[in-house]
């Protein structure tokens, strides 16, 4: 060891104390965090339906001998017999009821307490959906804490099996079927003593399942004709296998292809003709040759108007069908009289990579939970298991009424390339449909390769300028989703299904004074091992509410390095204006041309550390900050990092592809 790095050596273990320490403090358990949120949410606040009888029935006591005629209160409470409702929580349900007098049937939120340290810990939270018709059907998703107004539902047939738990499912499922509903307590009302294991999705519920079909109407076998949209173009060879797959591992036969190119070349034209040429007579396939600019909504539209189907699947062309039975249980759902869209699980190809298992509405936009996880592991509460109903779907494989497609407009023409098919998600979420993934249907999705990555600033901008007119269409569910609970993550893109205290921006954001770098950035500085995201940057009231509204300035995103040790760094944000070099500020016109460093507190980022997991020391990959609306001169500024050595002179930086606009 060399004299400079034996003089370094303590300064960098001093440093790699403090990243460690900063990750202490910053990580924070569910059982305090949920301590905190629910002091601050139910303090002062006066709670109605106190005048409400309530009488508890253990599941267990719910066998075939079981009568709900002979309960006299108000409220009948049914809790699972891994703990015991408590007074506090009680309260609540009854103020929920009281404030809800349409409601008959209600669930909550339950959690798990551990005692192995000998003080009771909080953990393992189930936080479930707003009412999901679909997800009951999968399973029993109220757990292990629900309750009825028992006058108006005790009259409802009992079951009678020696199964406890069936008669519970059975009875539920007959509840909702009186207003078509239950209601939800987004709150966590129910502590369990021992691990929580919902049920419900085993066979032995199918008899119960399929009575609760046919008392509704619904139908019990797939029937009528499917129209698969495939909009393509200069993809013979994907678009084949596409093709192919459907033809040879479909079990439901009753569709047509139609193919919409929007300008192949001559000669993947003529591929694309001798392909169907090869077909069998019998197959409906038409391949709708139209040259125009990218457009994929219109290209869907165009298929949908040419359809013959009952009902419209839209398909990407490099989708691959690797489960015979994937119309079948599409149309399962597609076919019922409150299912808007109907999604189904993407893989990656090849793999047990999940690419897509169901969209969620958070701060950043529509997210894929789940993406790029194992699926041969379960996730949250069999998550990508069984079908669930959800927000949004992606339009690489979303079926829908063609009926209910022509009432909605189909994909909104505006939205060329990015966020269509979540539009018309929430465009069909505001008609009254819920959407449904079907993540018990698993195909293979070569992904992006109909076009690029939007990795460029002129895409990135386009990207954006869509995710803005989305928020537009449907102001009211910016950072809103009812299936995905409150109190799970809504600020970062974790990828599974997680509480807020992995993360909430309130706890982090940090105010920060940019200041001006007159000698500029060196071009030595510059290395491409630095690798970043900005998840968010501009007027802090858009991020909080959707619209601007004249607060600071805010950034969100992170920053990572490869080949170095990234706990010996200090973070800057960098912001120049976008037509500028990054040499001295005279040589751009003084201050107000000038390169800003704005110092950066980094954040945990749990994560981004999990995601990199073969990294080491990049848990502090965070930026989460304001500053003063008038800090910076007003223009276009591109942002970048700049990392600082703590222990050298050494400094590295690099642009990314974000932009965002300065207005006073």
């Amino acid at each position: 060891m060399n004299l400079k790095k034996t003089l370094q050596e303590p300064m960098r273990r001093r440093q790699t104390r403090k990243y460690e320490e900063r990750i202490s403090s910053q990580t924070v358990a569910y059982h305090d965090w949920i301590l905190k949120k629910e002091k601050a949410e139910r303090e002062g606040s006066a709670l109605l339906g106190q005048e409400l009888t309530i009488e508890y029935i253990a599941y267990s006591g719910c066998g075939e001998a079981f009568s709900l005629k002979d309960a006299d209160a108000d409220l009948t409470v049914f809790y699972g017999d891994g703990g015991k409702p408590e007074k506090e929580e009680m309260g609540l349900l009854a103020d929920y009821f009281a404030r809800h007098p349409q409601v008959l049937i209600a669930y909550g939120d339950e959690d798990e307490v551990d005692t192995s340290s000998g003080e009771p810990r909080r953990k393992n939270p189930w936080l479930k959906p707003d009412w999901s018709p679909d997800t009951l059907i999968s399973y029993f998703y109220f757990g292990n804490i629900f309750a009825v107004r028992t006058e108006a539902c005790r009259e409802i047939p009992w079951l009678g099996s020696r199964d406890f738990r069936k008669n519970l499912y059975d009875f539920c499922l007959k509840a909702v079927e009186i207003k078509g509903e239950a209601g939800h307590i987004d709150s966590v009302l129910f502590h369990n003593t021992c691990p929580i294991c919902p049920f419900g999705m085993e066979e032995k519920y199918e008899d119960i399942k399929k009575e609760a079909y046919i008392r509704r109407g619904w139908p019990l076998k797939p029937e009528g004709m499917v129209s698969i949209v495939i909009p393509s173009k200069d993809n013979p060879g994907v678009l084949s296998t596409c093709v192919h797959s459907i033809l040879e591992a479909s079990t439901y036969r009753n569709f047509e292809i139609i193919v919409i190119d929007n300008g192949s070349s001559e000669k993947n034209k003529e591929r694309i003709h001798l392909m169907l040429s090869q077909m069998q007579e019998e197959c409906r396939f038409r391949y709708i040759y139209e040259p125009m600019e990218f457009n994929f909504s219109a290209m869907c539209n165009k298929g949908a108007e040419l359809a013959k189907g009952d009902y419209i699947l839209l398909l990407n062309d490099d989708i691959e069908i690797i489960q015979e039975d994937w119309l079948d249980k599409m149309l399962e759902k597609a076919m019922l009289p409150h299912v808007g869209a109907v999604g189904v699980k993407l893989l990656y190809p090849g793999s047990n990579t999940i690419q897509h298992a169901g969209i969620t509405n958070i701060r950043l936009g529509p997210a894929h939970k789940l993406q790029f996880r194992d699926d041969r592991n379960d996730y949250y509460f069999l998550r990508n298991r069984l079908c669930f109903d959800v927000l949004g779907v992606t339009g690489a494989c979303l079926m829908v009424k063609k009926s209910t497609y022509e009432a909605a407009g189909g994909l909104s023409e505006t939205l060329r390339v990015a966020f269509n098919d979540v539009e018309l998600c929430y465009h069909l979420y505001d008609m009254g449909y819920v959407n449904v993934v079907r993540n018990d249907v698993a195909l293979y999705h070569h992904e992006s390769l109909s076009r690029g990555m939007d990795d460029s600033v002129e895409k990135l901008k386009r990207l954006h300028q869509e995710l803005n007119m989305l928020y537009e269409l449907h102001p009211s569910i910016y950072g809103q989703d009812p299936f995905y609970h409150r109190y799970l993550v809504r600020d970062v893109l974790d990828q599974e299904f997680y509480a807020g205290n992995r993360y909430e921006y309130t706890d982090r954001c940090d105010r920060a004074e940019p200041e001006a770098l007159r000698d500029g950035l060196r071009p030595e500085w510059s290395n491409e091992v630095l690798r970043m995201g900005i998840e968010f940057a501009g007027d802090l009231c858009k991020w909080e509410t959707g619209k601007n509204g004249g607060g600071n300035y805010f950034i969100q995103g992170w920053c990572y390095a490869l080949q170095v040790d990234n706990s010996q760094y200090r973070f800057n944000l960098l912001l120049k204006p976008v037509d500028r070099g990054d040499g001295p500020a005279e040589e751009s016109g003084g201050e107000a041309g000038a390169v800003w460093k704005v110092p950066v507190n980094r954040q945990y980022r749990p994560d981004i550390q999990e995601n990199l997991g073969h990294m080491q020391m990049v848990a502090l990959t965070g930026v989460c900050l304001q500053f003063d609306r008038e800090a910076l001169p007003e223009g276009e500024y591109l942002i970048g990092f700049l990392w600082e050595d703590c222990c050298s002179r050494q400094k590295l930086y690099q642009w990314t592809a974000e932009t965002m606009e300065i207005v006073h």
